[in-house]
């Protein structure tokens, strides 16, 4: 295991109340992330832990996440496309949330010459995992919970414009969209598949890459979490925990819906679906921003469920191929399958779903 600091140690256990000595600290196996992740504890008293976000670099706490991404951009224009895990825009997403009412874990206390961040313990046991052998009715109530977190993320929108925070300066917009799209085409069909494709065909996929940017750039936009799904949600000793949170930005109103509800992760079947589709368009018409057409909606849901699942897709391929993680490889398959069903349904992105017809094949025969 990579070993923490000794003053990062002390300072663990000055916030847990004992001393360095009487600290148990364990690695934690971490989620396609880039910070290394520990767990810290009192070796007698059985009392409550803390959790360690260790950074890849030294960050200045006091510093706004936007001036972080200003520099970025002074220096590079296209950094914007790729700013992500930023320790200050973890700071300023987390104290957002907390103030919209949104379960994140606490930030107990940051040491930034040390890359640390020692924040609320929200325990070892996904959504995803907990809802295996869960009955309908349980499964369908932290499914209504989650449903309700999203409307108080989208419902914080305001605030989060009013405060100047990151995630008001950062958008699902037309580029970052479609860098999303060139990054899956990249990993899956260049590195992880290999695959060559023709000029004709690489000009139709392009194309309808830029009609399904285009027409999801143009909705309006809300605060969106940006990776809402059953494994960045946490169930501790009762309650839901939102994690992985320090990305958000603004995005259709659809973002976090198509995630957590047609994501591989959640296996849910197509019924189901659409009866949390039409349970959150409810919800929502209590809230302040209230869905006024459920067609456009539900056809803005499969458009976002085609665009998620294809980044989904690049991401497990860019796990294998470039980081040697293969942990996402069983997650392909059926995020193919929820990208094609959308696209069935909204009889839209012919070239799309010919190319991943082709390559649903070869992905298959890669994996045995």
């Amino acid at each position: 295991m990579t070993e923490l600091s000794d003053r990062v140690k002390e300072f663990a256990a000055n916030h847990v109340g004992i001393s360095g000595a009487d600290l148990i600290v364990s690695q934690l196996t971490g989620d396609a992330s880039t910070r290394t992740y520990y767990r810290a504890r009192p070796r007698h008293t059985g009392g409550e832990g803390i959790i360690i976000a260790i950074y890849n670099a030294p960050f200045d706490e006091t510093q706004s996440a936007v001036a972080r991404l200003e520099a970025l951009e002074s220096k590079s224009p296209s950094a914007r496309l790729t700013f992500a895990n930023d320790p200050c825009a973890h700071i300023e997403v987390t104290g957002l949330l907390q103030q919209a009412g949104v379960p994140v874990p606490k930030i107990v206390a940051t040491l930034g010459s040390e890359g640390a961040m020692l924040f609320q313990d929200a325990g070892d046991t996904r959504l995803q995992d907990w809802l295996d052998g869960q009955s309908s009715a349980t499964v369908a109530d932290a499914y209504d919970r989650a449903l309700r977190f999203i409307v108080l993320i989208q419902d914080a929108t305001p605030l989060a414009i009013a405060s100047g925070s990151i995630c008001s300066r950062l958008a699902f917009d037309e580029a970052k969209l479609a860098w999303e799209l060139e990054f899956f085409f990249e990993n899956y069909f260049n590195k992880y598949l290999g695959a060559r494709l023709s000029g004709t065909a690489t000009a139709g996929i392009r194309a309808e890459f830029q009609s399904l940017c285009r027409e999801l750039a143009s909705r309006p936009r809300v605060l969106v979490h940006r990776d809402y799904h059953t494994r960045n949600l946490m169930m501790h000793r009762g309650d839901i925990y939102v994690i992985d949170h320090q990305d958000a930005r603004m995005g259709p109103a659809s973002y976090d819906v198509a995630s957590l509800l047609e994501d591989p992760y959640s296996n849910l079947d197509r019924e189901t679906v659409s009866e949390l589709i039409e349970r959150f368009i409810d919800l929502k018409s209590h809230s302040r921003n209230p869905i006024e057409n459920r067609t456009d909606f539900l056809r803005e849901c499969g458009l976002m469920t085609v665009q998620r699942m294809l980044k989904a897709i690049g991401t497990y391929s860019y796990q294998s191929a470039v980081l040697n993680n293969d942990a996402y490889v069983r997650y392909i398959e059926p995020a193919i399958k929820s990208a094609a069903g959308a696209m069935i349904r909204l009889n839209e992105y012919p070239n799309i779903q010919c190319l991943l017809e082709q390559t649903g094949c070869a992905e298959r025969s890669k994996r045995q």
